[in-house]
């Protein structure tokens, strides 16, 4: 049950940082960069994209926070999930477990298992940011609401997507659309994604996304943009930075760019102007701010690990994220959920993208529809049921 000695919120905080460094300190070498990806193959991999990739850093990240916060929660520690394998292929393609060690030492054992001995020096240095404690919280200057004492902390499941975006976090390169402050791709659409949800109503009740690169203070030197929602039914609460109204005339879509035209033309005659950009947690984000009205994807391209933090953040805000497919045949909201068997039936509606793989309970098979004013939706849902 709840316990005031601990704090779910400033944990998953916390946790989020800690990801960011990792994503920084592998990503400020090209060199290490260049040796940490690897491409997914088999079930792991995407159908919507070409090319999949992982890198160390998805995987050392999501195994950090599963070690973190199930530490501080061990009665949540086997209901915390992630996108990635905890394994990677070394140099003599031998597959090894990441997993993080009692100490730095036993953790750099372990990754110089994948870098060889030639990169000692990037092993410590990732073991001794695995290990470091960290106090993001702090920095943040916010009170954060306590959660109710009646949480069963063992009825909550954690989704972690630890590096969203992982191509543009390769490339690096940045393109601009032709909004303000959104970007198409680049370090600007990475996120990292860690949401809680209920494990009886499926639903997500706490979110955290961070951007590691959301404020560049010199060449090739970022830190982190974070934000946070709670939406129990008894707490209702989000980061001060989300308090700021938005002053835009124009009503203002962001999507895929292998979007549908046939949608995409009903979203036009609706009046909406388009943005198309990377990363489904980064598009998610920019729906959260305010920036744009309504992130739209007709595909079964997301998975669980990439709406549940967003969605408890916009529900937090009295927004969601919907099932596309359902709430249009149903003329009204229906929210994605978390659970198990929901999944399950969700898969058996969606294409041919993910038939048959493990992928199935765990894809937006219908998918989905973020919105922040849900005024906005009933006229949407009206439109795209013509079609």
């Amino acid at each position: 049950m709840g316990d005031s000695s601990r704090h779910l919120l400033k944990s998953l905080i916390n946790a989020s940082e800690k990801a960011a460094n990792i994503a920084r300190i592998c990503r400020s070498n090209e060199q290490l960069l260049g040796l940490l990806v690897q491409e997914k193959t088999g079930d792991e991999a995407n159908a919507r994209f070409e090319h999949d990739f992982k890198t160390l850093a998805d995987v050392l990240i999501q195994e950090s926070i599963k070690h973190d916060v199930g530490a501080e929660f061990p009665e949540m520690k086997e209901n915390i999930k992630g996108e990635e394998s905890s394994t990677f292929k070394n140099a003599e393609d031998e597959s090894v477990a990441i997993v993080v060690g009692a100490n730095e030492t036993e953790t750099a054992d372990c990754l110089l298992q994948i870098l060889q001995t030639q990169h000692q020096e990037a092993a410590q240095i990732l073991a001794e940011e695995v290990h470091r404690s960290v106090e993001f919280d702090k920095e943040l200057h916010e009170d954060f609401p306590e959660l109710p004492n009646d949480v069963d902390y063992s009825q909550l499941g954690i989704w972690i997507d630890p590096i969203d975006a992982t191509a543009e976090y390769i490339s690096g390169d940045t393109m601009f659309t032709n909004f303000p402050g959104i970007t198409s791709t680049g370090l600007d659409c990475v996120t990292v994604l860690i949401g809680v949800y209920d494990l009886s109503s499926g639903l997500p009740v706490i979110g955290v996304i961070s951007q590691p690169f959301g404020n560049k203070i010199e060449d090739n030197i970022y830190n982190s943009a974070l934000y946070w929602g709670i939406a129990l039914p008894d707490l209702q609460a989000h980061s001060k930075r989300l308090d700021s109204e938005t002053n835009r005339s124009r009503l203002l879509g962001i999507f895929s760019s292998s979007e549908r035209a046939d949608l995409l033309q009903q979203m036009l005659d609706l009046g909406y102007e388009f943005a198309f950009s990377a990363g489904a947690g980064h598009k998610a984000l920019k729906v959260i701010t305010g920036e744009v009205d309504v992130y739209v994807l007709s595909k079964a391209s997301t998975f669980k690990w990439d709406t549940c933090a967003p969605q408890a953040i916009l529900r937090s805000l009295n927004g969601d994220i919907i099932d596309f497919k359902n709430s249009i045949k149903e003329g009204k909201a229906i929210p994605l959920t978390y659970t198990t068997a929901a999944a399950s039936e969700n898969s058996e509606e969606g294409g041919d993208e993910t038939e048959g793989t493990d992928k199935d309970w765990k894809c937006n098979c219908n998918g989905l529809i973020a919105i922040k004013d849900l005024k906005l939706l009933e006229h949407l849902l009206e439109k795209l049921a013509e079609s």
